[in-house]
């Protein structure tokens, strides 16, 4: 089994190393990533109904989508991931324990006392420490977790706080569970790179037939591109999202406005809006405008911005406006 850990602390770039290695190769592999600031989703979410997007934008969080499915996942340069490919032509071995048995050994041979829960995820103290997902291509299976060693749980939590009520799809929707960060437990002050340095070699020396060996120059140029034209593109991380429609309500001038969106593939085809009162007919009118715009903040702000009707209101806070428009 060929082990490594990334330089890289960028999620698009790790996420497209675990697609290229499952697709472009037969070997077995073992590999630890840490990621800057991030919130992941699974394959099939909606990641607007997801994210709390404000506080996502107003704290530089990034967004990224997996290859696997499951429910929405925070990084941080305090969470270690770990990821193996292995080839599984018996289909019988492809479940979680099998897989992810080498990181709950390796976490008890530092004195904790992890195990799985029916989620398969780890538990310690009955507390979540790691969320686990898995992909299966052709004969290849990916099995892939996080593992919460001191990350920011207030940024946790803050960066996940769903909108279920607002969106209706078919999308699979994430399941909150309690959870707290391994450096709470250990017995030794480590830094995460010593405790990344131990899980590491702890599979490392209990895996038969592994090695070290880093990406080359060839496979790094490969996963570039890959991160580029899919794990960065707002196609991937947005459009992806299954068909959904977004709805809301709220009282300009006290007056009653209802809101609905017909979102597919990321962009809005329909707008129905019941409002009676026809002083609001410029923000109904500026609303209306928005059909065939992808449902982006970014997109809808620069969108209204260019509005001259709104702009003549000194009084409308568009940035503001544009927030009701996903959560």
């Amino acid at each position: 089994m060929r082990c490594f850990i990334s330089n890289s602390s960028t999620p698009s770039f790790n996420l497209a190393t675990e697609e290229y290695f499952l697709k472009n190769s037969s070997d077995d592999f073992f590999i630890l990533y840490v990621n800057e600031s991030c919130v992941v989703v699974g394959k099939h979410q909606n990641v607007l109904s997801e994210i709390n997007l404000r506080y996502i934008i107003e704290n530089r969080i990034k967004v990224a989508r997996r290859i696997s499915g499951g429910g929405a996942v925070f990084h941080d340069l305090s969470n270690l991931n770990f990821c193996f490919i292995q080839n599984c032509e018996n289909r019988e071995k492809i479940n979680f324990q099998y897989f992810i048995s080498p990181i709950l050994e390796s976490l008890n041979s530092l004195g904790l006392d992890v195990s799985f829960s029916g989620r398969n995820d780890l538990i310690l103290k009955s507390t979540k420490i790691s969320g686990n997902a898995m992909h299966i291509y052709k004969n290849r299976v990916l099995a892939h977790g996080t593992l919460l060693f001191d990350t920011n749980l207030h940024q946790l939590s803050n960066s996940l706080i769903n909108n279920y009520k607002l969106f209706t799809d078919r999308s699979i929707k994430s399941v909150k569970s309690k959870v707290t960060n391994i450096s709470n437990f250990l017995y030794e002050t480590k830094t995460m790179e010593t405790f990344t340095a131990d899980i590491f070699q702890y599979v490392l020396r209990n895996t038969s037939g592994s090695y070290i060996k880093s990406i080359d120059e060839t496979e790094k140029k490969n996963i570039y591109e890959l991160s580029e034209s899919k794990f960065e593109s707002w196609n991937w991380i947005y459009g992806y999202s299954p068909r959904y429609s977004f709805e809301n309500e709220f009282s300009p001038n006290n007056s009653p406005f209802n809101l609905k969106l017909i979102v597919e593939k990321g962009i809005i085809q329909d707008i129905i809006i019941k409002c009676t009162d026809t002083t609001l007919n410029y923000l109904k009118n500026a609303i209306e405008n928005l059909k065939y715009c992808r449902h982006s903040y970014q997109d809808i702000y620069l969108n209204l911005t260019n509005n001259v009707e709104l702009n003549s209101r000194s009084n409308f806070n568009i940035s503001e406006f544009c927030f009701k428009l996903f959560q």
